[in-house]
């Protein structure tokens, strides 16, 4: 007579040998192993599940479904066979119906992490955020020693712009995490964004040594150690991604932009052939585009680097669509007859004192990235980088208003809040500064939207307001790997509308804002370094230091397209840049005619 103990050891040995078998990578072999055990018990919900699993694995996701859904009729009290379910739905996108299975799992079983957990990531899928934080928390509740889930909330938090507290998460994720690779990559890159470069190194080398094989750890390795200058180390991890993983379209795009000499010929067949061919990705193509672009740029072959970009920015273009020119008219329309003298002085009580911040803003490529690199040399200043949170802050101002992020000083009548606000972006400018620095920078370009804002937390911070040649500066941005939802950077028309655009709201701020703005041409700190370092420092309030002379030697990471070029002593090239390519793109010269 069987007893209940056989039939549990022998789910147990089923259990052994499947995962055994898929141990050992040989899926084939756990189905056989499942399809033996139901021949002789065809009613084992166990056995269901675990091949429901294994024909999942080999891609078989009807066969899965069916089979799971077996299961779920053979134990229908048992939350593991809904869960199964669920996840197998997820796999063949039907998110809504694999809710409702992690639904029923946890009904069943209110303290199954795994079911809250699922339900977490189902519920994401779908734009539930309010009810996946629910349910995360829940499978946390239950088992507060569960990394995935931490990283899932983590995950969350950065969504909602809740940044200190989803560090703390992949923090937690890491310390308990029993193989912390993955949890440890989450919170390197976290860190990388929050321009904790040094400790994001440690933690992916860390990743790596526990998991030489994951490709992702060794590209965000790249990543970071070229934020910090270090280029034969970046150049060695993404070597070791492309022998891995030979199209890897960002790392190829990496790899080509940086790669110096003779190296890098040998990929170019290649590449070519992956630019041209039909049915790839169109973002794979991009970022391969950009860098190739990047590769014959630094050689001189301009007719080649104009070909590569074209390609690259059809390919994001078809992607990301046009520049909403009239959107951003009215937009800056808005902006010029809100904000005037008058809006600013009946709120002159609001906001901090200090005049610690100091804002560089301007177009892309404009100098920003040069500018700040001048200023961080100094030992009274930190330049913070890009940083994300003024127009974060400005989104969490307008969003029980629905209104747009310009319009968060509108929002602003209270002036306790404005106050709070301060405190907030002072906590994030202040983040990897040195304690009592007088000045730190935040050169977020595009915070010239937000200047408005800006200037009602800190009447008393400095803007610098960074210029540069308008053909020199659209091809240097056409020419570079924006984020996708820059659409304003693949064509010239949209480029000279942007610029225009972005010049009209300056000349608008410089007359009706209550800081202090300093214009800086980059073709002028080029000519005469000394005198408009000098400049710039006179301007903060600063006493000079030679060592803003020496820019290029102040050991800091830069996260910026232009961490390469702020490393090294100033030039010349990029004046007059955009004359090399005048004779293959006529639509540069056409976008702006000769002044």
């Amino acid at each position: 007579m069987t007893t209940l103990n056989d039939v549990e050891r022998s789910r147990s040995s089923l259990l052994h040998a499947v995962q055994m078998a898929l141990n050992e990578n040989t899926p084939h072999v756990a189905k056989r192993i499942c399809d033996d055990h139901l021949r002789s018990a065809p009613n084992d919900p166990d056995a269901h599940r675990y091949l429901g699993h294994v024909l999942l694995l080999l891609g078989k996701h009807d066969q899965a479904q069916t089979i799971a859904t077996r299961a779920t009729e053979l134990a229908p009290q048992d939350p593991r066979t809904w869960s199964d379910l669920g996840r197998i739905l997820v796999s063949a996108r039907k998110i809504r119906d694999a809710i409702l299975c992690f639904e029923q799992a946890v009904a069943l079983a209110p303290d199954y992490a795994d079911g809250w957990h699922n339900l977490s990531l189902a519920l994401k899928q779908t734009g539930q955020s309010e009810r996946a934080f629910e349910a995360v928390k829940q499978a946390l509740l239950v088992d507060p020693t569960r990394a995935d889930s931490y990283i899932v909330l983590g995950n969350l938090l950065v969504e909602h712009e809740q940044l200190d507290e989803a560090l703390v998460c992949f923090e937690q994720a890491v310390a308990h995490d029993p193989q912390p690779s993955r949890a440890q990559a989450r919170l390197a890159q976290e860190l990388s964004q929050r321009g904790d470069v040094e400790r994001a190194q440690s933690l992916l080398q860390h990743s790596i040594a526990l998991d030489p094989n994951d490709v992702d750890n060794w590209v965000d390795l790249g990543r970071t150690l070229e934020d910090r200058g270090q280029a034969e180390a970046a150049l060695s991890c993404y070597r070791t991604v492309l022998r891995k993983q030979p199209g890897h379209a960002f790392v190829l795009g990496q790899y080509l932009a940086l790669v110096k000499g003779d190296e890098g010929f040998e990929w170019l067949e290649q590449v070519e052939r992956a630019l041209d061919r039909p049915g790839d990705s169109k973002e794979g193509k991009a970022l391969i585009g950009y860098g190739l672009a990047k590769f014959y740029d630094r050689r001189g072959s301009y007719k080649e680097a104009t070909h590569a970009a074209t390609r690259a920015n059809a390919a994001r273009r078809s992607v990301t669509g046009p520049l909403n020119r009239e959107g951003l008219r009215t937009r800056i329309d808005a902006i010029m007859a809100a904000y005037t003298p008058e809006f600013f002085s009946e709120r002159r009580h609001m906001g901090l004192g200090t005049d610690q911040p100091v804002f560089i803003v301007g177009l892309p490529r404009s100098g920003t990235t040069l500018t700040e690199q001048i200023l961080a040399a100094h030992p009274f200043m930190h330049g913070a980088g890009e940083l994300p949170d003024l127009a974060r802050l400005a989104r969490h101002v307008v969003t029980e208003h629905d209104a747009a992020p310009w319009q968060a000083a509108v929002q602003l009548e209270d002036e306790t809040a404005s106050q709070r606000l301060a405190h907030d972006y002072l906590n994030a400018l202040r983040r990897q500064a040195p304690p009592d620095c007088p000045r730190i920078s935040d050169k977020q370009p595009l915070n010239f939207f937000h200047l408005a804002f800006a200037a009602l937390l800190f009447p008393n911070a400095r803007v610098i307001h960074c210029r540069r040649d308008a053909r020199d500066n659209a091809l240097s941005i056409w020419m570079e790997n924006f984020n996708p939802d820059q659409r304003y950077a693949t064509d010239f028309d949209d480029l000279a509308f942007f610029i225009s655009q972005e010049r009209r709201l300056m000349a608008h701020w410089q007359q009706v804002l209550p800081l202090n703005i300093l214009h800086v041409q980059y073709e002028e700190v080029v000519a005469d370094l000394e005198g408009q370092a000098r400049r710039l420092i006179a301007f903060l309030g600063a006493p000079w230091d030679e060592r803003c002379l020496n820019f290029h030697q102040h050991d800091r990471a830069v996260q910026t397209p232009s961490r390469w070029q702020v490393r090294q002593p100033i030039y010349s090239r990029s004046v007059g840049r955009w004359k090399s390519y005048a004779p293959y793109l006529p639509e540069l010269s056409k976008a702006f005619p000769k002044p």
